[in-house]
C-alpha cells in the first residue's frame, strides 16, 4: 500500500474542509429561510459557517422542520377527502376556539357523537380487545411505541386472527418509538396478512437517519369507521394497573377515550393520510363508511405536525384556551418543557386570576425534561399557577380543561419536541357534561399529588441547577 506523502495529506484535509464548510453555507442559507425563530436562525447561521464539520451532521438530523415529502395535490389522492361530503350534515359552528382551530387545520367541529372515558389500560385495553374482535370490515391501527410483551403480543394475535378472517387490517408503528420491536412480531403480522408499514415509509438508509428525528406520536384505533379510539397510552404492560405494584413508577396513569359518530370519520381521515404518506397507496375505495349520529356531543379533531406552518395546531389549541380561560384552566402532561410564548400565555392567565393547575409527575421516564422543567417552576408558581406532581406511578396523561364548556384528550406532550417535531392527534370536546366527567377525573388525580415550590431549582444543589439550564437550551429536541 502506497503512503501518503504530508503534502497530499494537507490537500486532501483543506479539499474536506473546504467542501464541508461550503456544504455549512448551503445549509446556513436553509436555516435562514426556514427555522421558524430568528434566535434558532441566528444560531445555526453561525454554527454552520464557523464549526460546519460538527454543525452540518447535527443540522441535517436536529435542523429540519418539514418532512413532507408529498404535494398536497398527492396528498388528495389518498382517499380522506372523499369522507368530507359524509360528514357535512353533522358539521357545526362551534365555539371561538374550535372556529380559530378549523381554519388553521381544517377540520370542523362536528356534532352527534359519543365519547367515553377510559382512565388507563385496565379499561382501554379490554374494550379495544372487544371492539377489534367484533370487527366485520376493517381495522386500523396507529402507535408510537408497540412492544413484545404481555399486552403487544395478545394485540398481534389479534389483528392476526382478524386478518386471517378476511378483513382489511392496517398498523401504522414508529421507527424510533417501537426501535425495540423484534423484526419476528412484525414478521409474523405480514405473514398473516396484516398490512404493515413503519410511518417514515420503507426508504434507503440515509433518508431515515435523516428523519430520525420527527416522530410519529399519534396513537389511534378505528373498527369499521363505527368506532374509534385515542389517546395517550401506547401498547405496553406499564400502563396495566396492578394492585400491589411491583416497583416504583411500574404504574402509568393515562386516558384514552372511545367514539362513536361523525367523528370517527375524521380519526379516519387522519389515519388515511398518514397510511398514503407511509405507503402511496389510496385505500378509501376499501373503507367506505356511512357516518350517523350516535350521541349529542360536540367533538373536533386537532392533527399537529412540523408541517402545520407557523405553529402547531396543538400549540395553538392551548395558547387559545390560556387566551380565552375565565375561570379555570387545567393541564396534566408527563413532560413539560414549554415554548416561551406558552410560557407567558400561561403566566398571563393566572395573572389575570384564572384557577391554572399544571399537573405532571413527581418523576417521569425522561429525566433530562424533569430537570428543564425545574427552570420553569419560579416564574409559574410565583405568578399564581399551582404545579402539582402525581405521586404513585407515572402521569402520561396530555388533557386540558378550560371553564366549564372545553376540554381536550390527545396524544401531544407540553414540550417542544410535541409542538415542533412530532406528529400528533388531540380531540377538542365542547360541553357541559363532558366536561364535568373531566373534571372530576383529573380532581381525583390531584388527590395524589405534592404541590411543588417556587424556589425547588434555587435549592438545589449547584450541579443540578447547571444540568437544569443546559437541558432547557436542549429542550427543541428532549
Amino acid at each position: 500500500m502506497l503512503a501518503h506523502s504530508p503534502e497530499a495529506t494537507v490537500a486532501w484535509t483543506t479539499a474536506a474542509l473546504a467542501l464541508c464548510l461550503a456544504v455549512g453555507c448551503v445549509l446556513a442559507v436553509h436555516s435562514l429561510m426556514h427555522t421558524r425563530s430568528t434566535q434558532g436562525a441566528v444560531a445555526w447561521i453561525i454554527c454552520l459557517v464557523t464549526i460546519p464539520v460538527v454543525a452540518v451532521p447535527l443540522y441535517l438530523l436536529f435542523g429540519m422542520r418539514s418532512i413532507d415529502r408529498r404535494t398536497k395535490r398527492e396528498m388528495a389522492a389518498c382517499g380522506a377527502d372523499a369522507l368530507q361530503p359524509l360528514m357535512e350534515p353533522f358539521l357545526v359552528e362551534g365555539n371561538a376556539v374550535g372556529r380559530t382551530l378549523w381554519r388553521c387545520c381544517g377540520c370542523a367541529p362536528c356534532s352527534g357523537n359519543a365519547v367515553e372515558l377510559l382512565r388507563d389500560g385496565n379499561d382501554t385495553y379490554p374494550e379495544l380487545e372487544r371492539a377489534i374482535r367484533a370487527a366485520r370490515r376493517f381495522v386500523m391501527v396507529e402507535f408510537y411505541i408497540i412492544r413484545s410483551d404481555k399486552v403487544g403480543d395478545k394485540l398481534r394475535d389479534l389483528l392476526m386472527e382478524r386478518a386471517r378472517a378476511g378483513l382489511d387490517v392496517y398498523v401504522i408503528y414508529d421507527e424510533i418509538g417501537s426501535m425495540k420491536l423484534p423484526q419476528g412480531y412484525l414478521g409474523e403480522l405480514r405473514q398473516a396478512g396484516v398490512k404493515v408499514a413503519p410511518f417514515n415509509g420503507h426508504r434507503f438508509w440515509l433518508s431515515s437517519i435523516l428523519r430520525v428525528n420527527f416522530r410519529n406520536h399519534r396513537k389511534l384505533v378505528v373498527v369499521d369507521g363505527e368506532l374509534a379510539y385515542m389517546g395517550s397510552l401506547n401498547i405496553g404492560l406499564e400502563y396495566w394497573r396492578y394492585k400491589k405494584p411491583r416497583k416504583r413508577n411500574e404504574y402509568w396513569r393515562d386516558t384514552f377515550i372511545s367514539l362513536q359518530g361523525p367523528a370517527v370519520c375524521q380519526t379516519m381521515q387522519s389515519f388515511m393520510r398518514d397510511w398514503y404518506r407511509a405507503t402511496g397507496e389510496n385505500i378509501g375505495p376499501k373503507v367506505q363508511v356511512q357516518p350517523s349520529a350516535a350521541g349529542a356531543q360536540t367533538c373536533q379533531l386537532i392533527p399537529s405536525s412540523p408541517n402545520d406552518g407557523a405553529t402547531s395546531h396543538w400549540h395553538m389549541l392551548v395558547q387559545e384556551l390560556a387566551a380565552q380561560a375565565r375561570e379555570r384552566l387545567w393541564l396534566t402532561t408527563p413532560y413539560f418543557v414549554p415554548t416561551e410564548a406558552l410560557y407567558s400565555a400561561l403566566q398571563g392567565a393566572a395573572l389575570r386570576g384564572v384557577d391554572v393547575r399544571i399537573l405532571v409527575p413527581q418523576k417521569s421516564d425522561n429525566k433530562m425534561a424533569d430537570l428543564a422543567r425545574l427552570t420553569f417552576q419560579h416564574g409559574l408558581v410565583s405568578r399564581g399557577v399551582k404545579m402539582l406532581a402525581y405521586t404513585p406511578g407515572v402521569l402520561h396523561e396530555k388533557v386540558t380543561l378550560m371553564d366549564r364548556e372545553l376540554c381536550s384528550i390527545g396524544s401531544a406532550n407540553m414540550d417542544e419536541r410535541s409542538l415542533r417535531l412530532n406528529f400528533e392527534l388531540t380531540m377538542l370536546l365542547e360541553g357541559r357534561e363532558m366536561n364535568a366527567r373531566v373534571a372530576a377525573m383529573l380532581e381525583e388525580d390531584m388527590s395524589r399529588c405534592v404541590e411543588l415550590k417556587a424556589d425547588a431549582c434555587e435549592k438545589s444543589s449547584w450541579p443540578v441547577r447547571v444540568a437544569a439550564r443546559v437541558f432547557r437550551l436542549f429542550s427543541p429536541v428532549l
